[in-house]
């Protein structure tokens, strides 16, 4: 497997991003994450997300789980890179259009380098019944799904000892309570990354 995972946006490791996607990718960005929310900020999302990819020389290209012709590039492309957002949302897309399916099979083939942050990792936990705590899954409709695509072997809780935002906030206490019970979990705080190196998923060194 192929993976680069992290809290916000491309983190402190941007060279391991490169490493694991592979120099001059194709990369699929996939902002349906976001899909509750206005137009105008899906855009601008995009355009962050791309240039961000551009300036470290990947090939972006706007992926929307919605389209059925966009759902088939999945088949095609080197990597995902998967935005954060509201992971119900996100899940539910996937869903729906069945490329939950097809990353998951790429992912495992090594056919594609999956990297994502926030909600885009999240989401590769088996159960995302902790990550209610954090996203509302009501964002998603009446039935959401608590199943992730079962990737991880535990859960990945992002944006760990952030206090400036609610979110962070609320990441902080659920990695306190899950530390304090003894459950294993990945914690990331932003800029901090999980890779694959030598086919196994560790912790990029911190930078001082």
């Amino acid at each position: 497997m192929r993976l680069y995972l992290s809290s916000m946006g491309v983190g402190d490791h941007p060279d391991r991003l490169v490493e694991v996607l592979g120099s001059g990718a194709s990369v699929g960005v996939v902002l349906n994450a976001v899909d509750d929310r206005p137009d105008d900020e899906t855009q601008m999302a995009w355009e962050v997300e791309r240039d961000e990819l551009e300036h470290l020389g990947l090939l972006p290209e706007r992926l929307d789980l919605r389209s059925d012709t966009d759902v088939e590039r999945l088949r095609t492309v080197d990597a995902l890179w998967v935005r954060g957002g509201n992971t119900f949302v996100l899940r539910a897309a996937m869903a729906r259009s069945g490329a939950d399916d097809v990353i998951i099979r790429r992912i495992l083939d090594s056919s594609l380098a999956y990297a994502g942050y926030s909600a885009g990792a999240a989401i590769l936990c088996a159960d995302l019944t902790l990550i209610s705590e954090i996203d509302d899954p009501r964002a998603a409709g009446t039935d959401p799904l608590m199943t992730g695509l079962g990737i991880l072997d535990r859960p990945l809780i992002p944006h760990v000892g952030t206090t400036a935002f609610e979110e962070g906030r609320l990441c902080t206490a659920l990695h306190e309570r899950l530390t304090a019970a003894g459950i294993a979990h990945h914690a990331l705080r932003d800029g901090d990354a999980l890779a694959t190196v030598a086919g196994r998923l560790l912790p990029t060194p911190r930078r001082h």
